[in-house]
C-alpha cells in the first residue's frame, strides 16, 4: 500500500472499484466493491483484533453465513490489521502486550496423544538471541493463522 495514497471512506455507495477503505482506524485494501455484509465483518474482524490485544487474549471464532465473502473479507481484513499493527510498534507509537503463555494440560485429557518430555533434549538447539532491539520488537508482531 502506497502511503500517498488517500483512504476513502468505507461507505459503499461513495466508492467506486477496489481501494482502500479505512475500517476502524485501519486501511484495508479490498480488490472489489464491498458489500454491506463484508464491511460489518471487516470492522468486526478488527475490532476483536484489538480487542483481543488488548486483553491479552490470542485467539478469536468469527463466524459467517455461507456466501457472505468472509475469506475474502477476513484475509484483507487481518492482514490490513497486521500491517498497520507492526508499523505502530516499529515506529514505537504503541508497544502491544505479548500474549500470555498458553497454560499446562494434559494432553492426553484433552484430545492430545503426545505427551510433553519431561527433560528438554540435550541435542535440541537454543534459538539465536535477537540481536537488536528491531528484531525483539518484531518478535512481538502478531502472528495471524488462518485456515478454512
Amino acid at each position: 500500500m502506497d502511503p500517498s495514497t488517500p483512504l476513502r471512506s468505507p461507505n459503499p455507495s461513495e466508492h467506486r472499484g477496489p481501494g482502500v477503505y479505512q475500517i476502524g482506524g485501519v486501511p484495508v485494501e479490498f480488490p472489489y466493491k464491498p458489500y454491506g455484509s463484508q464491511l460489518a465483518f471487516m470492522g468486526r474482524v478488527i475490532s476483536t483484533l484489538d480487542r483481543a490485544r488488548r486483553q491479552g487474549r490470542c485467539h478469536a471464532l468469527l463466524e459467517s453465513p455461507t456466501g457472505t465473502g468472509k475469506s475474502l473479507s477476513l484475509l484483507c481484513s487481518s492482514l490490513a490489521w497486521q500491517r498497520h499493527h507492526q508499523h505502530l510498534v516499529l515506529s514505537g507509537a504503541a508497544a502491544p502486550p505479548p500474549c500470555p503463555p498458553p497454560l499446562a494440560s494434559d494432553p492426553l485429557v484433552h484430545g492430545g496423544g503426545f505427551i510433553p518430555p519431561s527433560q528438554p533434549s540435550s541435542d535440541a538447539e537454543e534459538p539465536p538471541a535477537p540481536t537488536s532491539a528491531r528484531a525483539q520488537r518484531r518478535q512481538t508482531l502478531p502472528k495471524i493463522y488462518y485456515s478454512s
